[in-house]
Parts: structure tokens; sequence; C-alpha cells
């Protein structure tokens, strides 16, 4: 279908709110760059969002701009449901009054603010269960119908983590979820054991032989060693921004470098954890962004999405629980990652080009696991389950779907680059920042 005013709107819409969050007055003096955008497009834009559009060629794309020519020359929608996107089989033209593009971002800003708002009650919604095992009563949600589907959330966070990505997964399947374990029955440190039991737990409450999994952080190695020692178990699994032990060898992120040592050094003397809690800091104050355009593109679209701290810091509350955490972590990062065997789930890994937690590319020994390979989110940061629900539940339900080998082919798949022999993956925005978010 051609592209009409109102689809090219709709990506633009997308990618204006997705900034304006990180930084609230971006577009005060920038414009948003397009190539070639339907006539009338530049009179629509500034009525609903208060943004100049420049037609310009694609070579003075900045880093949001190119985001906006992903999402308006994507597959289908971008990776976006019909809740999302709006009313785009209309082709609207340019026959309204400034007023019409108007109400239709208001339209649009409520279907945002709704599906927001379900998704934080999600929880409510959602059948409040027990497995229970080895004296631990261990409390799980669950919801839908369908196939079950596990979300694995990383150590020291709580399964809140997953309510927009939940939300969109939750048709024709059975979804559940769980914060991650962190002491057991008698106030033991609750090791990667403790984790994989209290998944073969809430399997056998399910009444479940398989399930699929979708896993985030250091949750994705949990899912890794799972799939490894319970291969029949796992149907598939997707591993989102997934932090592994590295070799040496390996990229790592500077985060991943700074919170192993920092991990490292409490978990051998608990007694440093108060120390440690200052010097990691408490919530960072965004700095400004800088005046190249280029520049300033990259730091709003890698900022942290606003009001989640509170949930992205809980492993850092307090030295009580940056002391178990860091018992947790590095007793994980202690176990390599298995190598390839006979009879291994499909796996499919994802990465953010600007996260700066996890190191967007794989370690080595991972890559002979990936079978369905592995691709990056352009733009996206270590939240895109957050921040991008949509594109991400996309990708993973057409995996999951569909888990042959290979990338799977749907999800906006212009807002994924995916590695190749031919081509791999080097992130062309990465970042060496140091700040501990999560």
């Amino acid at each position: 279908m051609s592209e009409t005013i109102e689809s090219f709107l709709t990506a633009a819409h997308r990618t204006f709110v997705e900034v304006t969050r990180r930084a609230p007055d971006y577009f005060d003096g920038r414009p948003l760059r397009a190539s070639d955008p339907p006539a009338g497009s530049a009179r629509a834009v500034a009525a609903a969002l208060g943004v100049r559009l420049s037609a310009v060629a694609a070579r003075e794309f900045t880093a949001v701009d190119d985001l906006l020519d992903r999402r308006r020359h994507a597959d289908g929608a971008g990776g976006t449901d019909r809740a999302d996107r709006g009313d785009v089989t209309r082709d609207s033209g340019d026959s309204g009054p400034a007023g019409d593009w108007e109400r239709w971002r208001l339209r649009q800003d409520r279907r945002g603010a709704l599906r927001a708002t379900r998704a934080a009650h999600l929880a409510r919604a959602m059948d409040h269960r027990v497995a229970r095992h080895s004296g631990r009563a261990l409390r799980y949600r669950a919801g839908g119908r369908g196939p079950l589907l596990v979300l694995l959330t990383a150590l020291g966070h709580t399964d809140e983590v997953w309510y927009p990505l939940a939300d969109r997964l939750l048709p024709g399947r059975r979804v559940v979820m769980w914060d991650a374990g962190e002491t057991g029955p008698y106030g033991q440190t609750w090791t990667l054991a403790g984790q994989l039991a209290d998944f073969d737990a809430v399997l056998a409450a399910e009444g479940a032989d398989r399930c699929d999994v979708i896993a985030w952080c250091s949750g994705a190695q949990i899912a890794v060693e799972y799939a490894h020692r319970r291969p029949q178990a796992v149907r598939a699994a997707v591993l989102l921004h997934g932090s592994y032990p590295r070799a040496g060898s390996d990229p790592s992120s500077a985060y991943e470098r700074n919170l192993g040592a920092v991990c490292a050094s409490v978990a051998a003397h608990p007694e440093r954890a108060a120390r440690a809690l200052r010097a990691l800091g408490g919530e960072a104050v965004p700095l400004p962004l800088p005046q190249d355009e280029h520049l300033a593109a990259v730091e709003v679209l890698a900022r942290t999405p606003p009001g989640l701290d509170a949930v992205l810091r809980r492993p850092f509350r307090d030295a009580r629980a940056l002391a178990g955490y860091s018992r947790q972590l590095t007793e994980l990062w202690r176990h390599p990652v298995p190598a390839a065997a006979p009879g291994l789930p499909p796996l499919l890994s994802l990465g953010a080009e600007l996260d700066r937690v996890a190191a967007p590319e794989p370690p080595a020994a991972l890559v002979p696991l990936l079978t369905a390979g592995h691709g990056l989110l352009v733009g996206a940061t270590h939240y895109s389950m957050l921040d991008r629900p949509e594109v991400v539940a996309a990708v993973c339900g057409a995996f999951l779907d569909d888990p042959r080998p290979g990338p799977p082919a749907a999800g906006g798949p212009r807002e994924v680059r995916w590695s190749t022999a031919a081509a791999p993956l080097t992130p062309s925005n990465s970042s060496n920042s140091e700040e501990v978010t999560s």
C-alpha cells in the first residue's frame, strides 16, 4: 500500500513520543528529517506534533531520523499492532484543516495512555498462584490460555519489568512470571540451583511438560542453563539483552566490568555494601544534550526511560539488598556459558544498539547455541521490553510461533539489524558509560 500522510504521521508520532519522554524539549529548535515524505506531511506534522519537518537526503539523518525512516518503511506498520497505530487503513490525504491532525494526535495519545494504564494494572488482572518446593512457597502470576510462556526476569528484579510486554503477548498464550528469588526458606542466598528449581516448580504447578521462554539480562543466562539441563522442557527461547560471563576476548560493556568488580568485592566483604552503595550513587540526573545534532540524537535515544528508577534500581535499594545481589551475580557469573549439545531448543538472541548495561554482542561461547541468530534493536536500550514492547512482542511472537532457524521474518524487521556471517553486528553508536542504573 502506498504511503499516506496518516501512515507517515503514525511513524513520526511513535518516534516523537519516544524521544520527548526522555527530553521534552528535544524538538525545540531541532527538526525531524525525512526523505521524500508524502505531500502535505509537513503541515500535518506541524499541526499534530508541533515539530518542523525537513525533507532531506538520508545522508543527513540523525539517529532519530533514521529510526523514523525505518519505521515508515517497515513491513506492515513497523511492529505495532492496531491498538498502537490507530486507523492507518484510512487514506487521509490532506483534505482536512489542521485541527483534524490535532484531534488525530489526541486520539493516539489517548490510545497510548489507555494501553499504558492497562499494562500497569496487569498484575491485578492475572491469577496469583503458588508453587511449592523444598520448603519454599514461590508466588507467581499467570494469565491467558494457550501454549505456556515463561517470562524470566533478571536477578534482583520483580516481574513488574514485564507488564507492557506481557499485555501484548497474552492473547493466545498462557503467560507466567515471578520475582527473581533472592533468599531461600532459611535465609540463605538463592543461587543458580535455586533459580532452576523455581523454574521446575512453576512448570509442575502449571501441569506443563514444556514451555517457551523470554528471558532478560542475567535471566538470559539462567534460561540458557535451564535449556541445557532440561532440553525437553523448553520448546524455544528468546534471550533479551542477555548479560553473561565473558572470556577476556569477549566484548563487554563498561557497566558489566564495573558491576562485576563491585559485586565481587561486596560478595567477599559484605561489610563493604553500604560504602559501595554510596559509590554507585542514587538517581542519575541526565546531563544536557550535546550541541551537535548527531550526538544529541544518539544520547536522547540512549537515555533510560523516565519514571522507572524504583523498578530498575531494585537490586540497589539498600545495603542488604546489594550484598545479596552481589553474592547471586558473582555465583552466577562463575558458571561458564554451556557448550552446544544435541537436542538444545531453538534460541534467538536480541540485543540493543544503545545498550549501556549489557554488551550488545553475545559472547563467543553463546554464538553456536543461537540457532535463530542474533539481532540488534536499532536505537534501543537495555529496557526495550518497557520502551518498545510492541516491537519486542512482534519479533518474539513471530519466532515463538515458528521457531525455525534464522531470524523471524516479522515484527518490524527494519527496526532490527540481524547478524550474518558476511556482516557481523557492530553497534554504530556504542557507549562506554559506567553509570550503574539497574
